[in-house]
């Protein structure tokens, strides 16, 4: 789930707008219940080293899903067969990786996708979610911007939840669960105990489509892109240029 500030607008929409997003908020229910009937998920979980996030969000003004997105893009293009989909049967490599960022509002949780992100900079990465999840808080999604998603990424680290499991919306391969950045005693590189920042995230696949090693070699890619995020910033993908 995307973070927002407490202040977001009230939604203004129609009766008529309010009733396309109960329709819409129904489909992702049946879509999930078929999911979780169908699927064989299977479930892997890493803790993941946030000390240089949080000092680079700081700086650069970049919150921490927009890190997680980046980075989740750029260990799918390590590991294409991630970015999968279920068709007839088999599985087929997406050409494009559009996340669907899981946002929880008022009217229910939706899922926002924004397209094409291994073209983005990390800004326009950051802008292009704020702007769907500002659209899902008003009611004004459209189907397009829901349509197409290759990889979902489920926050709910502001809500203080340490580690979940995420269903996985069909046809994709996996959903990525994020809990929150929490502080934890762990040994650095000098075998002393110190304090980091630590987060769990948790990758939930469809054991049709991957198996246990797939998924913890794009965790293992995932975890390094996330404890050296410089590699984000400075990567030709994540350029403003």
């Amino acid at each position: 789930m995307s973070t927002h500030d407490s202040d977001a607008p009230v939604s203004t929409t129609s009766d008529s707008e309010n009733g396309k997003a109960v329709r819409i908020r129904r489909l992702i229910e049946r879509k999930m219940v078929e999911s979780w009937q169908n699927k064989p998920h299977f479930s892997v979980t890493v803790a993941v080293d946030m000390t240089d996030i949080i000092r680079f969000r700081k700086d650069l003004g970049i919150t921490i899903n927009d890190f997680i997105m980046a980075a989740s893009s750029a260990a799918l293009k390590e590991h294409p067969w991630v970015n999968s989909h279920w068709i007839d049967g088999e599985a087929v490599e997406q050409e494009g990786i559009n996340l669907a960022v899981a946002v929880a509002t008022e009217g229910g949780l939706f899922y926002p996708v924004v397209q094409n992100v291994e073209k983005l900079s990390l800004k326009q990465l950051g802008e292009s979610a704020k702007f769907l999840a500002e659209k899902a808080h008003l009611g004004q999604l459209s189907d397009e911007d829901q349509e197409g998603g290759t990889f979902t990424i489920s926050n709910m680290g502001m809500l203080g939840v340490e580690s979940f499991v995420a269903i996985i919306t069909p046809p994709q391969a996996a959903v990525l669960a994020v809990g929150t950045v929490k502080g934890e005693v762990v040994v650095d590189e000098h075998e002393e105990l110190v304090v980091a920042p630590m987060v769990r995230v948790t990758l939930s696949a469809d054991h049709r489509i991957l198996d246990g090693a797939d998924a913890a070699e794009f965790l293992d890619s995932l975890k390094s892109y996330l404890e050296a995020p410089v590699t984000l910033i400075a990567g030709t993908c994540f350029d403003d240029a």
